[in-house]
């Protein structure tokens, strides 16, 4: 059984009108992502956060905003993208990994929430600005993910600062006079496990107690989405039984006032809004396989080569042909460049225009233009009108290389 395209008919459109390779973002997917958290954490004193680098297309980035969210920013580059769309700085957290002196001075001039997971960062910032606020990343020692480069906690994870740490934590703090305004965790992403996360949200609140006049506990993002058809995604029955009613319980015998619960998901708000359009421009068969090759690639979606991904893909053109098997693969000089292997999809011609699924959250943030090919177009489709709105076009190689050329 095959995943279903979303606005498969607006899709065969975007694909005539605009070519291909392009991705496609639907705003209504968007906003149905986050409703369905919003209802699932009602009764939380709540504060949603985007992690912005799952996808920072300025559209999906002002519909954040539009919906009241802050943003999780791990970069000058992404901070600066988030003030100048007009989000406010007390909703924006600053989560540099390994941060520079440079990126601590320019967050801290900027107004924002700075996000520090390693106790020398904390120290520079105590001598730079003492008697400044901060919020603390600590790492519960549990991690979880869907492959093992993308679990941030744990006992191998470089990110946190372990929460055996927690007295050097206070003994700084009180060294500079430092305010923890905020604790923060983020254990792993494409989580669909509720009691993995339980048990991690469970070591912050106990690490939380010794910490007076708490703002807010950021319990991260990292739930999952259904990439398979057989999956549901994350039990949101469970997530409110087990999560959302102990952290009611929680909050009410806090011994810091006013203490909200933020998260901060990526991938659960975009990846589902997402399809990446491609064209089937050859077939080839062996003994064993027949390749698929088409005008994407690796450069464009790079989860499948890296994390080896799970990602549906489906013949927009031939929608009722047979199941066949295919390698679908891509235009790039390398081994590890595909989208698919030995997968069922309907039976691909040449000229066919195939839909990568579930492609809105890590496809267009983690591309880049190896060789020298250009990044897709981008396709923003309103929740109101339906119309499709090109807001980046794709470049041609005359254009790629006066853009090297005038770096010379």
């Amino acid at each position: 059984m095959l995943k279903t395209a979303p606005f498969p008919e607006a899709l065969r459109k975007i694909a005539s009108d605009y070519g291909t390779p392009t991705y496609v973002y639907f705003e209504q997917t968007v906003l149905d992502r986050i409703n369905s958290l919003k209802t699932h954490l009602a009764g939380l004193p709540l504060q949603l956060l985007y992690a912005m680098k799952a996808n920072h297309a300025v559209p999906i980035m002002e519909r954040m905003k539009k919906e009241g969210l802050g943003i999780d920013a791990v970069s000058p580059a992404e901070l600066l993208l988030a003030l100048k769309l007009g989000f406010p700085t007390e909703k924006i957290l600053f989560s540099a990994n390994n941060m520079t002196d440079h990126e601590m001075h320019f967050a801290i001039q900027q107004g924002v929430i700075l996000n520090v997971g390693e106790l020398s960062r904390l120290e520079k910032l105590g001598k730079a600005y003492p008697g400044t606020s901060v919020c603390v990343r600590l790492n519960p020692q549990i991690g979880a993910g869907h492959h093992k480069h993308v679990i941030t906690a744990g006992t191998e994870s470089k990110f946190g600062i372990p929460v055996e740490q927690i007295e050097e934590i206070h003994a700084i703090s009180k060294k500079y006079d430092l305010h923890i305004q905020g604790l923060h965790q983020h254990i792993g992403s494409g989580i669909l496990d509720t009691d993995t996360l339980w048990k991690a949200i469970s070591v912050m609140l106990n690490a939380s107690i010794s910490f007076e006049r708490l703002e807010f506990i950021n319990m991260g993002g990292g739930l999952g989405i259904p990439y398979k058809a057989n999956e549901t995604g994350i039990p949101m029955d469970e997530f409110e039984s087990k999560i959302v009613t102990p952290l009611k319980r929680f909050i009410a015998d806090h011994p810091s006032d006013g203490l909200h619960i933020w998260f901060e998901p990526g991938r659960y708000f975009t990846a589902e809004c997402g399809v990446l359009l491609a064209t089937v421009n050859t077939l080839k068969e062996t003994e064993h396989i027949t390749f698929a090759g088409v005008d994407s690639g690796m450069n464009h979606l790079i989860r499948p080569a890296m994390y080896g991904a799970f990602h549906e893909v489906v013949n927009l053109t031939n929608p009722d042909g047979e199941l066949k098997p295919y390698d679908v693969v891509g235009n790039i000089c390398e081994s590890a460049d595909f989208f698919a292997r030995g997968r069922l999809i309907q039976e691909l011609r040449e000229g066919d225009v195939v839909a990568v699924l579930d492609a809105g959250a890590y496809g267009m943030s983690m591309a880049n233009m190896y060789n020298l090919r250009s990044l897709p177009a981008e396709i923003f489709v309103p929740a109101d009108s339906q119309i499709p709105h090109a807001f980046r076009s794709r470049k041609t190689a005359e254009q790629l290389v006066d853009a090297e050329l005038l770096n010379v």
